[in-house]
């Protein structure tokens, strides 16, 4: 039967029989689109489908079937499909002849089958045949005549696409109108078409452009297409907002910056937080330590609050997923870490919402503005694996410090004292001197008196090699993103070593058109192996001293633990006292995204934050032999010391959101209902003990004197319910209205459900708007927005609403100043169950506008926000039984804002083009009220210890200093006889600013063909920092070579002769112009205070694109950069970089201090006062080599 079935068949066809396997034939039912070639089971249904038709063949008169069918612009197929259903014949057709054929439109009634098929057929170049109730359909066979017609029907299309300023647009796309038919534009933005009908449309488009019309008999020969940039329409820019809601940026009422990961990277950051310094207007980030992992502060339109418990850290997103593990310093601090361990090369763009304006629908957790972090995102496409491998080189910058090195060591310049480790003795000379104390045979150690770079050469140059590889694939319902980094590193202390390995995956799976489902995946682990921060005794070294030659002390005679010239060998200590730390971190959620209805959406988001750390610090026994403890440093010998510090933190989120979108008229309404529950559990465990038996890392016995364990265990909890609506008119108008109601279990259980938080905001697209500026054609964009939040900032720590009771000494209840066992409670706190969280109440005003097709753009923005219920302490005894907590101070904080873009500032064709962008801010703040108790002015203190003002009609914070006394005129009082000043302990002064008032960046792209040049700038000024004086009074100070520490007349003084009368000093010198003297200057410690302002040239980087052939490689790049090259001081400055507080070891305040837990309000200060160990800075530089495959 199939033999007797397909000779007909073949010769419809016009081909042999025996050439039948090799046609491109497709039943219609199988096929909705055109495919190439005839595979296997192809054939197999082909040879089943004839069979079946052999078998039920049944001759039928054509004239017998009606047709009748009604549709508008469809493929062929479609109607062919049609027709069969209705006339039941079979419908074979050559593939390959389809390509050619147009869309067509058909109406007709009743009508037979062949007067369809000549309908729709006509124009085409196909013909038809039927036999036996089977419709063959094949390539038409033209005649000579046929195609002489058609050959001057036909044209040859060529042409130019370029933007409206001439340049060529490559990757432009051309497609005939009504087939699939088209060609993108080669790099000079050409394109060329064949035997295109002169009748067709050609429809020009190209991303960021309005998409543009032409027919193809206009396009004859040579033709230029301009298209128009779209830019202007602010409709076409998205970004993502709270909760991932994504929003026409034109809509929005407050101020957004996004910020790609390119630009993060581009100078090799090393984090994500130090490639976004200088970006943001209003973001004030420091880098506050030379650590492998620095510590840093982030302050977003800076403080909002000054009370002990502040935290004014703004809430980091990581992939919509809150990283908010709690209201309190160490909180914060978490998070810091948290967003340090992520890779910054798995950063697709960061997004920062500033102030509480854009983040009322996070309520309390978004007062301080929220920066949302999105990995990158899968494409869709063939599998892309990059591979990128980074060096870098960091280096203490010398360059600002000014020390002394000019005298050794001694306590006066006129005798020389070898054992003294302070510099105050006489001028280097270069003769050979005897050095610390004698060894055992008596000798001592000699060395020439003579400067050396010794203590700056003590410091490493730390090395990073970060080696990345992702790999990405996606098609139209699902994709995937893997990305693999591991980092190595060496510290600037020697010894201090860590490495990093991360993993992030992301993975999406649509189901249908209405479901998406997203996991996202990211795992941390780093582990450090540290030394003790030795910064301060190195750098205070006298600088004749050899150093380098004590590094080998288990080996060299002289950095012997006995023979060390003066206390401890530095590179001992850091060897004998070591801390490691693992630290793990895992971020995962689970993203449910289903369309119910045409017009609503529901979003869930489950996510999980883990971090934990595993710390154990050892200290080894030093045991000094008799003759050695004739040093003072070295009478008593060091006791083996162990430390353990075990913490948790685990934190659950669900995010429910219902999205409904409703158009009526010129309205488009938009509304969002959503739930959100966090849930955070934190645990520490710290052990310590002192050993009785010296045995390194063997515990064989204990003192119960020196052990101490202290445990802490807590949980907090909080449910919301929020929503939003924003109606827009006519896409010119946008208003929105946004609610939130807590319930939080850090509030009494009275007060909880009653924090309703609210706000609104508005934009008003005036080009839009007014007719006079819509006419304007330099007038690209003219916006104006406004928005007023009500919200609060959730300063209530967990159980700070309950009373509870604390142990008066931890484990093992030893009073630690008598030894003796004692265990008992004590009442910690006396709750306020009325104590409600710092409500604050922000405005924001804010201009945007864009030139010449917005290549000028600017945005302006002022911004207020005002604290009504700061969190104090009111000085009410404990065992009052009254409320130690309230909301007893008042709070303002404003600022300025603009930002300004110049893309291209000047362009020459494809092969130049320089961009230029700045940003500046102003930010002001002022403490209103405070408690009754502080008589006006509120006393902050950092982990240092340092303290900090905050003074009713002042700014927060500011310095206590003690300067030396003065006359009503501020001049000097000195001593009639000596001429000696004084130091005025009982009148301390209160000057300067902790934070920042101007800050501001520049940025500069250079592109040259494949060469892409970039640098910034970054300023900052307005504010002081603390310096410490531990240079002056050990004499390495550049301060302490006033007149050569010769005695002079101190300048602009007076003696007073009578109670107060004073007189010019005009011959009474200073008795002592050295130790006696600057010690003084240590003491009067306004001396240690210097301006912060700086200019800094943050990142200089150069790329270079490889031009490429292979097939295997798509993409080859390489770049140098540097970082923090030079730097711009005020001249008072001479200690260093003012934003540095730490070295880059260990820190006494960061030991696991027993039955102790770090306030938060470092948060608000640090980072104005250095500890003894600051660096003056540092400078990165390295090279980045990237393939793409």
């Amino acid at each position: 039967m199939y033999k007797n079935f397909t000779k007909p068949l073949c010769r419809l066809l016009g081909y042999k029989e025996k050439s039948l396997r090799m046609l491109t034939l497709v039943n219609l039912q199988d096929v909705k689109r055109p495919r190439k070639g005839l595979n296997l089971i192809l054939a197999m249904k082909l040879i089943a489908v004839l069979l079946l038709t052999g078998m039920v063949h049944v001759s039928a008169a054509t004239l017998a079937q009606k047709i009748t069918i009604n549709r508008k612009h469809v493929r062929i197929e479609n109607v062919l499909e049609e027709i069969g259903k209705q006339s039941g014949y079979n419908f074979f057709l050559d593939v390959k002849a389809l390509k050619n054929t147009k869309p067509i439109s058909i109406n007709v009634y009743n009508v037979s089958i062949e007067e369809v098929l000549n309908q729709i057929l006509k124009g085409q170049p196909l013909a038809f045949t039927i036999e036996d109730k089977i419709v063959v359909i094949k390539e038409k066979e033209f005649s000579f005549l046929d195609r002489l017609v058609s050959h001057f029907n036909d044209i040859d299309v060529r042409g130019t696409i370029q933007d409206q300023n001439g340049k060529a647009l490559r990757g432009a796309t051309v497609t005939i109108k009504g087939t699939k038919r088209y060609i993108s534009t080669d790099e000079e933005g050409k394109f060329s078409l064949t035997g295109v009908d002169e009748k067709a449309i050609l429809v020009i488009s190209f991303v960021g452009y309005k998409t543009k019309e032409v027919q193809a008999s206009s396009v004859k020969g040579q033709l230029t297409i301009s298209l128009e940039l779209t830019t202007s329409n602010l409709k076409e820019v998205e970004v993502t907002t709270a909760y991932g809601i994504v929003r026409s940026k034109k809509e929005l009422g407050y101020s957004v910056a996004k910020v790609t990961g390119e630009e993060i990277n581009k100078a090799n950051s090393g984090n994500i937080l130090n490639g976004l310094v200088g970006k943001v207007s209003g973001l004030n980030i420091m880098t506050q330590s030379s650590e492998m992992s620095p510590k840093m502060r982030v302050l977003l339109r800076g403080i909002r609050s000054f009370g002990q418990s502040s935290n004014n850290q703004p809430l980091f997103v990581f992939n919509g997923a809150p990283l908010s593990f709690g209201s309190d310093g160490e909180s914060a601090e978490r998070a810091i870490e948290f967003i340090n361990n992520l890779n910054p090369a798995d950063i697709e763009d960061v997004t920062v919402l500033k102030g509480a304006n854009g983040t009322a629908m996070y309520g309390p957790e978004g007062v301080n503005g929220v920066i949302l972090i999105t990995t990158k995102k899968i494409k869709q496409g063939e599998l892309a694996v990059n591979a990128r491998v980074n060096s870098s080189y960091t280096r203490m910058d010398f360059r600002q410090r000014t020390d002394q090195r000019t005298f050794g060591v001694g306590d006066d310049v006129s005798f020389f004292g070898g054992k003294s480790a302070d510099s105050w003795g006489p001028a280097y000379d270069g003769r050979i001197i005897s050095i610390g104390y004698p060894d055992k045979n008596g000798e001592f150690q000699k060395v020439p008196y003579k400067d050396l770079d010794d203590r700056y050469n003590f410091f490493n140059v730390a090395r990073s090699t970060r080696t990345n590889v992702s790999l990405a694939q996606g098609d139209a319902t699902s994709s995937f993103y893997l990305g693999l980094g591991h980092t190595d590193q060496t510290g600037l202390l020697p010894g201090d070593k860590q490495n990093q390995t991360t993993v992030l995956f992301n993975s999406v799976k649509k189901l249908g058109k209405n479901a998406d489902f997203q996991v996202n995946i990211n795992y941390s682990k780093m582990a450090s192996d540290r030394g003790g921060d030795v910064t301060n005794k190195v750098l205070n070294t006298p600088s004749f001293i050899p150093l380098l030659s004590y590094k080998d002390y288990k080996n060299s005679y002289w950095g012997g633990l006995d023979n060390y010239w003066s206390g401890s060998n530095p590179y001992a200590s850091l060897d004998l006292s070591r801390q490691k730390t693992t630290d793990n971190t895992f971020t995962g959620s689970f993203i449910a995204n289903v369309k119910v209805l045409p017009w609503l959406s529901v979003k869930d988001q489950v996510s999980l934050n883990y971090w934990g750390r595993n710390q154990k610090k050892n200290a080894a026994p030093v045991v000094f032999s008799d003759f050695a403890r004739v040093d003072p440093f070295k009478a008593h010998d060091a006791e083996p010391k162990t430390e353990d510090y075990l913490g948790t933190t685990l934190g659950f989120n669900n995010d429910l959101l219902l999205t409904a979108i409703h158009k009526t008229g010129d309205f488009l309404i938009r509304a969002n209902l959503g739930n959100t529950i966090r849930d955070n559990f934190e645990k520490q465990l710290k052990t310590n003990a002192t050993l009785v038996i010296p045995v390194y890392n063997n515990i064989f016995s204990r003192s119960d004197f020196g052990i101490g364990a202290d445990e802490v265990t807590r949980q907090t909890r909080s449910i919301s319910l929020l929503g939003n609506v924003s109606l827009g008119y006519k896409d010119k108008i946008f208003l929105e209205l946004t609610g939130r109601n807590e319930w939080d279990s850090k509030r009494a259980k009275i007060a909880r459900g009653k924090d309703f938080y609210f706000g609104a905001n508005a934009s008003l697209v005036l080009k839009e708007i007014v007719p006079l500026l819509k006419e304007q054609a330099w007038l690209s964009n003219f916006r104006l927005r406004l928005s007023a939040t009500h919200t609060a900032n959730m300063n209530i720590e967990p159980n700070q609403s309950e009373r509870i009771l604390n142990l008066t000494f931890p484990y093992p209840f030893t009073n630690p100043s008598t030894g003796k066992s004692l265990l008992g409670y004590g009442i910690l706190t006396n709750p306020n169950p009325n104590i409600k969280p710092e409500k604050v109440f922000s405005q924001e005003y804010g201009l945007e506008m864009g030139f010449l097709e917005n290549r000028i753009r600017f945005d302006g923005a002022y911004y207020s926000q005002v604290n009504n219920g700061v969190i104090m302490q009111v000085g009410v005894p404990s065992w009052s039984g009254y409320p130690d907590l309230d909301n007893a101070g008042r709070f303002r904080n404003t600022g300025w804002e603009f930002d300004l873009g110049l893309n291209p500032l000047v362009e020459f064709g494809e092969d130049i083009n320089i961009s230029l962008s700045g940003r500046f801010s102003i930010n002001n703040n002022k403490v209103l009220e405070v408690s009754d108790i502080y008589n006006g002015t509120f006393i902050a203190r950092d982990p240092s210890g340092n303290a900090f003002y905050a003074r009713v009609g002042h700014s927060a914070f500011e310095f206590p200093v003690t300067d030396f006394k003065r006359d009503p005129d501020g001049r000097v009082i000195v001593d009639k006889n000596t001429g000696m000043p004084t130091v005025d302990y009982q009148n301390p002064k209160i000057m300067g600013k902790t934070l920042p008032v101007y800050q501001g960046g520049v940025t500069l792209n250079f592109t040259y063909k494949r060469f892409t040049f970039s640098t910034q700038a970054d300023y900052s000024a307005g504010n002081d920092h603390g310096f410490g004086s531990s240079t002056i009074i050990q004499g390495t100070s550049a301060l302490t070579l006033l007149n050569n520490r010769e005695v002079f007349v101190f300048p602009n003084s007076v003696i007073e002769d009578s109670p107060g009368h004073f007189v010019k000093n005009t011959n009474v010198a200073v008795s002592n112009a050295g130790k006696e003297l600057f010690s003084k200057f240590a003491d009067a410690t306004i001396h240690s205070i210097s301006s912060a302002n700086y200019w800094k040239i943050r990142e200089i980087a150069l790329q270079y694109e490889m031009p490429i052939k292979s097939k295997l490689i798509k993409r080859m790049a390489g770049s140098i950069y540097a970082r923090d090259l030079f730097s711009f001081y005020p001249h008072s400055n001479i200690y260093g970089d003012p934003v540095s507080s730490n070295g880059p070891g260990l820190k006494t305040n960061q030991n696991q201090a027993i039955g102790q837990r770090q306030q938060s309000q470092s948060n608000n200060v640090s980072g104005s006062a250095a500890d003894t160990n600051v660096t003056p800075g540092t400078i990165i530089y390295g090279f980045t080599f990237g393939l793409s495959f």
